[in-house]
C-alpha cells in the first residue's frame, strides 16, 4: 500500500509536466518562434503593467475584507505584501504562496494565524467564484460536445466555493453554529484551533459592505482578462475577447490544482480544451501560453521583488492606520 500511495503521488506530480511535453511533442517549435517573432513588444510591456493595477485593485479588496474583521492594516503594507504573496503564488503549485500575506498579518497585527488566513482565503474564494462563473457560462456556448462537460464542471466549481463563501459568511448560519464548528475543530489540539479561528474569521464578514469586495473583484477580474488579450493580440491571435477570457477563468481555476509549478501543463492543456475547438492550433497555444507565463508571472516576480527589497527594515513595526469606529451590518454598502 505504501508503494501505491508513493506511485500515486508521483503521478500527480507529473500529470502537468507530461501534458506539457506531450504537447510539445507535437508542436512545430519552429511555428512558435515565427509568432513571437512578429510579437508587438508594446502590447506586451502594457499587459505586464496592468499587474500593478490588479495588485492595488485586490490589495484594496484584502484590507476592506480585514477590516471587516476588525485586523486594521495600512493599505501601503497590504499592497506590499499582496505584491509578494503573487509572485510567490505564481511559481507556487497550487498557488500556495499567496498565503504568505497571512503570514505578515500574523507577524505585523499579532493576530492568530488561522485567523490571519481566514481573510486570504476570502479573497481567494472571491476571485474563484467570479472566475468560475466565467467558465461555466463561457464553456456553454463551445462548439462541439465537450462545451457541456466544461459548463457542468465550471458550474460545479462556481457553485461550491460560493456555498463554502456565503455558507460561512451568512448570517443566517448563525453565531452558534459557528461556535460549534469552531468548538469541535479545538478538541482536534493547536492545529484544530487555527481551523476553527478561520472559520470564525470567515463568519464576521457577514456584512453588507462585502458587496463593495465583490465589485473590487469583478473590476480585478476585468483587468485580467484584458491582460490576456493584450499579449493575444500582441502575438496576433485570432481570437475574441470573450472566448479568450472565458479559457483564461478556466486556466485560473485549474491553477489551483496543486499538480504543477507555475502551471506547466494544466495551463496548456485548459487552453487547448476551450481554445481549440475555436480553431486555434498547438503551436499558438503554446507560443501564447509561454509569452503570458513570461510576461504576466515573469513581471509579477520583479514586482514582489521591488517590494520585498523596499519593505521597512524594521520587520514588525509596518505601520497602522488608527482604528475607527466599528463596522456594524448596514453601515457601508
Amino acid at each position: 500500500m505504501k508503494r501505491m500511495k508513493g506511485a500515486a503521488r508521483l503521478a500527480w506530480r507529473w500529470i502537468g509536466p507530461a501534458v506539457f511535453l506531450g504537447l510539445l511533442w507535437f508542436t512545430d517549435m519552429s511555428q512558435v518562434r515565427g509568432i513571437w517573432r512578429h510579437g508587438r513588444a508594446g502590447l506586451l510591456a502594457a499587459a505586464a503593467g496592468l499587474n500593478l493595477g490588479i495588485i492595488l485593485l485586490k490589495a484594496w479588496r484584502w484590507r476592506r475584507l480585514m477590516q471587516l474583521q476588525d485586523i486594521h492594516y495600512g493599505y501601503g503594507p497590504a499592497a506590499r505584501y499582496y505584491a509578494i504573496g503573487s509572485a510567490m503564488a505564481a511559481w507556487t503549485p497550487g498557488r500556495l504562496g499567496d498565503f504568505s500575506k497571512a503570514l505578515a498579518v500574523h507577524r505585523d497585527r499579532k493576530v492568530g494565524l488561522g485567523r490571519a488566513a481566514s481573510s486570504v482565503i476570502a479573497d481567494r474564494l472571491l476571485d474563484a467564484v467570479a472566475l468560475a462563473g466565467v467558465a461555466a457560462v463561457g464553456a456553454a456556448f463551445l462548439p462541439g460536445p465537450n462545451g457541456l462537460w466544461l459548463a457542468a464542471a465550471g458550474l460545479v466549481a462556481m457553485v461550491t466555493a460560493a456555498w463554502f463563501l456565503f455558507r460561512t459568511t451568512r448570517s443566517g448560519m448563525g453565531r452558534r453554529g459557528a461556535e460549534k464548528i469552531v468548538s469541535k475543530f479545538g478538541r482536534m489540539g493547536a492545529a484544530g484551533e487555527e481551523v476553527g479561528a478561520a472559520l470564525d474569521g470567515l463568519v464576521d464578514l457577514a456584512r453588507p459592505a462585502l458587496g463593495a469586495s465583490v465589485l473590487l473583484t469583478a473590476a480585478a477580474t476585468a483587468v485580467t482578462f484584458l491582460q490576456g488579450y493584450l499579449v493575444a493580440r500582441s502575438l496576433g491571435l485570432d481570437v475574441g475577447f470573450w472566448t479568450l477570457s472565458v479559457a483564461l477563468a478556466a486556466v485560473s481555476i485549474t491553477s489551483l490544482l496543486p499538480v504543477t509549478v507555475a502551471g506547466f501543463g494544466t495551463r496548456e492543456g485548459t487552453l487547448l480544451l476551450f481554445l481549440g475547438p475555436g480553431g486555434i492550433r498547438n503551436h499558438q497555444i503554446i507560443a501564447f501560453s509561454l509569452a503570458y507565463f513570461l510576461v504576466i508571472s515573469g513581471s509579477l516576480a520583479l514586482m514582489g521583488a521591488a517590494a520585498w527589497v523596499l519593505r521597512p527594515a524594521a520587520a514588525g513595526h509596518e505601520p497602522v492606520e488608527p482604528p475607527g469606529p466599528p463596522a456594524v451590518a448596514g453601515d457601508e454598502a
